[in-house]
């Protein structure tokens, strides 16, 4: 993690930003967080990618847990940029979050909300490949399935856990109907017959960033692509399989239900490779995407 951090309107030490035990979200998990890369561009700068879409995001997120946050996206931007200033890195992983603080302790207290955001090198390689099973808990639902709070994670950690224990790298959810939703913490994609296909953001899931990307980054290569459910049948017939989030990028599923894949097939490369060029800059027509931190170029 980075010596400073942004908290409540000013950059401090990490050391100074420290809650109590009777922190209100530390218990009731009623906290809200967004964040993404940041890259070292072809250009010799550095860029957070979809800064903005992910504060909108982090906004609406807050509002749908009840937080009035005093802060919009350009002061938010502003924040993030600094924090990535702060950190020297040329790449890493930056995250903003809200919460309620330690003032009071009981489910119904009214504590004042707190905004932070820090940074961090991510680890291990984005985009590395996968072992995938099907998490024998079900998805689930009851919840708001567009805003990342934090609470909704504690089923995500246990199929982790259970993947993890059986030799596995992550684990995919299915829906109340057996159609796959999601992984743990990320969107999921299958390949069949040369077509892209992404379950619908009208499911429980979280319509992910990077979900969007992928998507916008086929049609440029004329990739068919098309949101609908996928059975299982699907899942485990599929040409290829990969699962795509801000933090890891495009991860090429290799071995799934104890199937083996291509690492990565033709498909999965195409984006891989365009992908990682929007990131770094490498695309006038998508550098809107990348925000600049003009200190560090």
């Amino acid at each position: 993690m980075t010596d400073l951090v942004w908290l409540d309107g000013q950059l401090v030490p990490a050391e100074a930003a420290r809650f109590g035990l009777l922190t209100h979200s530390l218990h009731y998990g009623t906290a809200v967080f967004d964040g993404g890369r940041h890259y070292r561009l072809t250009d010799g700068g550095v860029g957070v990618f979809r800064l903005d879409d992910h504060l909108r995001r982090f906004l609406a997120s807050a509002e749908s847990l009840w937080m009035s946050l005093p802060w919009v996206v350009e002061q938010l931007r502003e924040a993030t940029l600094a924090v990535v200033r702060a950190s020297g890195r040329g790449g890493g992983y930056v995250r903003q979050l809200a919460f309620y603080g330690d003032e009071r302790i009981g489910l119904g207290a009214r504590n004042p909300v707190h905004v932070a955001v820090v940074a961090w090198e991510p680890g291990g390689p984005p985009g590395a490949p996968v072992k995938v099973r099907i998490a024998s808990l079900g998805h689930g639902a009851g919840w708001i399935p567009t805003a990342k709070h934090a609470g909704h994670y504690g089923r995500a950690f246990l199929a982790l856990r259970e993947a993890q224990a059986s030799g596995h790298d992550d684990a995919l959810f299915l829906g109340d109907d057996g159609t796959v939703v999601e992984a743990t913490g990320a969107n999921l994609f299958i390949v069949r017959d040369g077509r892209l296909v992404t379950p619908p953001d009208h499911e429980p899931l979280l319509p992910g960033i990077t979900r969007a990307t992928v998507l916008a980054l086929a049609a440029d290569l004329g990739i068919p692509a098309l949101e609908a459910p996928i059975p299982r049948h699907h899942l485990v017939t599929a040409d290829e399989v990969f699962l795509a989030n801000s933090a890891a990028e495009l991860r090429p599923v290799v071995l799934l239900e104890g199937r083996r894949l291509p690492a990565p097939g033709p498909v999965t490369a195409a984006l891989v490779a365009r992908y990682s060029a929007v990131v770094r800059g490498d695309d006038p027509q998508r550098r809107p995407w990348i925000a600049r931190v003009e200190d560090l170029e």
